[in-house]
């Protein structure tokens, strides 16, 4: 059991438990719902944070790692919500909590089994059924997503949710051809990675034309995955065509930081001290910047701008 738990704190995967909200996002109403898909015979779980006020408010998906649930995220979409965005946290069945919740016999080979094609492809199907059910739901009069600005879409992800996310925002798959959703406007990927032939990365990544951020860190890695190294997680943004593409590199910044779950046992206290603010400073200004459309905001994100310099010594800040 001490192995498992080893094992628990460092996969990108587990949800901590319990969903309490911080004092700062008190007033952000939180609803948990189960979205019914139809079409695929398929339930979505989905946590909204519907901000209070007249709105209109920008929109964020949050797609969870392995393993995860629609707790994971809570400190970013805490924090957006606080500033004006409705948030939805996707659940992703056969890739989340249900592969070691209660069961922790055999959850390592379950975990490996569910990082498949497969569940790549549900996930991304999940991020269309949320994004049509949004407008159904709104265009039916549903009082929670009257305010939702459905012209601004952003979407983020953490480690699994983050490849959900590049696929959404334009990667090209194993079989070939884009898979952007036009209705996503903005994305930040959390814990990315990329791996193959060199010759194979840039027109792997090269349709992904909206603003796009990631983030990552010196010891960003987790034990499912060795192969996947800190330097692995900076190629999608080095292969990105530019503009608008930002990378942020912080010191010694675990995996579990960037899933936004304090709870786990892998949050540090240079975590809560260091790393999350400056995650939440430069997430809520690319929203601002490329939801919102506020000019000062983006002029921050420059290669010179004012985000890298309250960086400072904490990490590296790239932008093209």
């Amino acid at each position: 059991m001490k192995l498992w738990r080893v094992w628990l704190s460092l996969l990108l995967l587990c949800c901590a438990a319990g969903a309490a909200q911080a004092q700062g996002a008190a007033a952000a109403q939180v609803i948990d719902q189960d979205w019914n898909d139809a079409a695929r015979q398929r339930a979505v779980p989905v946590r909204l944070r519907v901000p209070a006020g007249g709105g209109p408010f920008p929109v964020i998906l949050f797609s969870h790692g392995l393993g995860g649930s629609r707790d994971a995220g809570t400190v970013w979409g805490e924090h957006w919500a606080k500033h004006g965005y409705l948030v939805i946290h996707l659940q992703h069945p056969g890739s989340d909590e249900a592969l070691w919740k209660g069961r922790p016999v055999g959850a390592m080979a379950r975990a490996r089994e569910a990082m498949s094609m497969q569940n790549a492809t549900l996930r991304t199907g999940d991020v269309a059924f949320v994004l049509d059910e949004l407008e159904r739901r709104r265009s039916m009069g549903e009082a929670l997503l009257a305010r939702a600005d459905l012209r601004h879409i952003g979407l983020a992800g953490h480690s699994f949710g983050a490849q959900t996310t590049l696929a959404v925002a334009g990667e090209h798959g194993a079989t070939g051809g884009s898979r952007a959703d036009p209705r996503i406007r903005a994305a930040i990927a959390m814990s990315p990675a990329a791996w193959g032939p060199q010759n194979t990365l840039a027109p792997r990544f090269a349709d992904i034309r909206i603003p796009f951020l990631s983030l990552t860190g010196t010891a960003d890695k987790v034990a499912i995955t060795p192969q996947i190294t800190p330097e692995n997680r900076r190629l999608p943004y080095q292969y990105m065509p530019g503009p608008d593409k930002y990378l942020l590199v912080l010191q010694e910044a675990n995996h579990m930081v960037f899933g936004g779950q304090p709870g786990l046992r892998a949050w540090t206290a240079q975590n809560s001290d260091v790393h999350a603010p400056l995650i939440e400073q430069v997430s809520l200004g690319f929203w601002d910047a490329y939801l919102k459309g506020d000019a000062q905001a983006r002029a921050a994100l420059a290669a010179d701008g004012a985000f890298r310099r309250k960086l400072g010594g904490n990490g590296e800040w790239f932008a093209k």
